[in-house]
Parts: C-alpha cells; sequence; structure tokens
C-alpha cells in the first residue's frame, strides 16, 4: 500500500460509465484523463457534480463532459455529455480507484532503521529510514512503516497497515489490518488522570492499552490515549479525521466517523456508526448510542439516545436547538415591541385623570 498515484491513462465516457454503472448522455468516445470540480476542471478533465450548490459554476466550467447525480441532470444545460450516476460519490470512488491506484510502496528495509531485540517482521514488510521499533514489536505481513516511525516495546501491528512518517506507538498499542495512520498520529499516549496526594496532584499510572481494529484510519495529529485500568478501542472501520482525540478508556464503536478537532472525554462510550462534526466535543462516563448524530460544535453533557440528532451548547435534539435559535432571532424586534408598549402605558398612565 502506498500513496496514489498521478493519472496517466485516458477513459472513453462508455468505459467510464461501466466503471460506475451509470449512463452516458452524449458522446461515449470522448476521453478524459482525470475527474476535478467542475469549477476547477479542464476540457481534458471530467467534472465532477454531486451537490446542487455547484450547478452554478457549470455555465462557466471548461470540462466538456461532467459525472452529474441523476437528480441534477435537468439543470446542467445542453452542449457537454454526461455519465449520470444515482450516487455521484460512490462513483466518484470507483472512478479515483482506477485513475489513481496506489503506488506500491518498496518493500525494502532501511538501513538506518533500528529494530530491538525480539522483533518479529511478516512477508514483504517495508521499513523507512530512522524507523526505530522497539524489543518484541511484531509486524505483519505488506505493512509499510515510513520514517521516523517509532513502535514502542511489545507494540504489534496486524498486516497491509500503512504508518505514515513520524507516526508514534506507545508500548502494548495493538493495531489491526489495514490500518492507515497519518503522520503525527500518537497512539496510546497516557491518559489525563491524576489524584490529589498530600495536597498535590500526583500522574496516575496508566496502565490498559490503546487498541485499534481492522480498517481504522486515524488523520494527521491525533491522539488515542491508553486505558488507565482497562483499554481504550477504536471499533473496526471507524474513522478519525485529523486533531481528534480520544481520552482514556473511551470505547468508539465499528464504522464511526468523528470530523477534524472531535474530543471525547475519559470513558465514554461511542456506539455503532456514530457521526460526529467538526469541533464536537462530548463530557467523560457519557453513553452515545448507535446511530446517533452530533453536529458540528456540539457539546454533548448527558446521555445521547441511539439514532438521536443533537446540536448546540449544551447539546439538545437538533429541532429543539433550531427553534431556539429562531426565537433569539426574533428577540430584538420583540424587544422594541415591549419598550413601545411600556411606553404607551407609560403616556397613558400619565394622561389617567386624578381621582
Amino acid at each position: 500500500m502506498g500513496a496514489p498515484t498521478e493519472s496517466k491513462k485516458a477513459l472513453t465516457l462508455a468505459e467510464i460509465s461501466a466503471l460506475v454503472r451509470g449512463r452516458v448522455v452524449g458522446d461515449e468516445a470522448l476521453t478524459v484523463v482525470d475527474v476535478r470540480p467542475v469549477d476547477e476542471a479542464s476540457s481534458e478533465e471530467l467534472g465532477f457534480l454531486a451537490s446542487r450548490r455547484y450547478v452554478r459554476y457549470v455555465d462557466d466550467s471548461r470540462a466538456r463532459a461532467l459525472l452529474v447525480a441523476a437528480d441534477l441532470e435537468g439543470q446542467v444545460g445542453e452542449g457537454r455529455s454526461l455519465v449520470v450516476v444515482e450516487d455521484a460519490h460512490r462513483a466518484l470512488y470507483e472512478l479515483l480507484r482506477t485513475l489513481h491506484p496506489d503506488a506500491p510502496a518498496p518493500a525494502d528495509i532501511h538501513p538506518t532503521a533500528v529494530l530491538g531485540r525480539g522483533v518479529e517482521l511478516g512477508e514483504d514488510v517495508g521499513i523507512g529510514p530512522y524507523a526505530v521499533l522497539e524489543d518484541g514489536v511484531r509486524v505483519g505481513s505488506g505493512t509499510r512503516i515510513g520514517a521516523h516511525v517509532v513502535i514502542g516495546r511489545d507494540a504489534v501491528v496486524g498486516q497491509d497497515c500503512l504508518l505514515h512518517p513520524q507516526v508514534v506507538l506507545y508500548p502494548r498499542t495493538v493495531v489491526g489490518h489495514r490500518a492507515i495512520l497519518h503522520s503525527g498520529a500518537r497512539i496510546g499516549v497516557d491518559g489525563f488522570g491524576w489524584a490529589f496526594v498530600d495536597g498535590a496532584p500526583r500522574k496516575m499510572p496508566h496502565v490498559g492499552r490503546a487498541i485499534l481494529e481492522d480498517d481504522v484510519e486515524v488523520g494527521a495529529n491525533s491522539t488515542v490515549d491508553r486505558g488507565s485500568i482497562g483499554d481504550t478501542v477504536v471499533g473496526r472501520s471507524a474513522k478519525l479525521d485529523n486533531l481528534v482525540h480520544l481520552a482514556h478508556n473511551v470505547r468508539l464503536g465499528a464504522m464511526s466517523l468523528l470530523a477534524a478537532l472531535v474530543g471525547i472525554a475519559g470513558s465514554t462510550r461511542v456506539g455503532r456508526g456514530v457521526l460526529m462534526g467538526g469541533q464536537a466535543g462530548v463530557i467523560n462516563h457519557l453513553e452515545i448510542g448507535d446511530g446517533a448524530q452530533i453536529a458540528a460544535a456540539g457539546k454533548v453533557m448527558r446521555d445521547v439516545p441511539a439514532g438521536a440528532v443533537v446540536s448546540g451548547y449544551p447539546a439538545r435534539p437538533n429541532r429543539e436547538y433550531l427553534r431556539k435559535e429562531a426565537h433569539l432571532e426574533r428577540l430584538p424586534k420583540l424587544a422594541e415591541r415591549v419598550k413601545a408598549l411600556e411606553s404607551l402605558v407609560g403616556n397613558r398612565g400619565a394622561a389617567a385623570p386624578e381621582e
């Protein structure tokens, strides 16, 4: 597994249509060499149109052909060929995998790499310059370890993983198969735990592990703390964006997606398929149910039921939050009305005859 290569191969619209299970409107023999946003595509590239908000760029686009969602087909006008699909983002995924296949990373071990005692490497493992694998580390077949990666004592990394440069795995960390860890990711860091002893905070030993299950991806400069006395676990196929922090003993369910700058405090349990927008935050010891959604910048202060959509600070059901915001928008006009009524009542009181 390596970085995507630059696109070189030209594809006809007929070939693209077969690949993405779409249909062609226009010239099936027209060729393109890449796919780009509709407002950036050249005449040799396929313009991508999946959102109504980008329709306004179509008229000025240089693209001769568009990959377009079916519900937008009628809004792009005439004069261009189209590949029409029901699910534009799934089609984009298939097309990018074809146009930009992963370049095979070298499977050799660089002479500057440092391997400790008892290190076990599977077949076809690549290790980059100045990487350090401490005593007892085990690495599965096909895994690629970038430059300056540090893997701590007795850590385990599964098969076909990709650790980009400067990833750090603390001792006894466990990473499943096919994981992708981006530069600066720190897995298995001490949690933020303290006990006051004789009037001063004393560091609480953290003796648990951090465990990433299969197919997990962790973004650049994200941190997963190890457990205090249990384990911190990131479930299968969960995806963490850049600058995400999971504190000690967090349990993140399978296939959950966390956007940038999400923070989850200690011992919170997050269900399967949970979505959290950028800058969402969750306090400690909560339960977030399966399929729940936390809107961007939402701050969760209490348990969230399965399937619920919450937003705001403190986070509450989304409809309730939107009603509150709508009422706040009306406050200036309401204040003016109250002021006018007070003035009217005051004038009437001043004009009332004395008894």
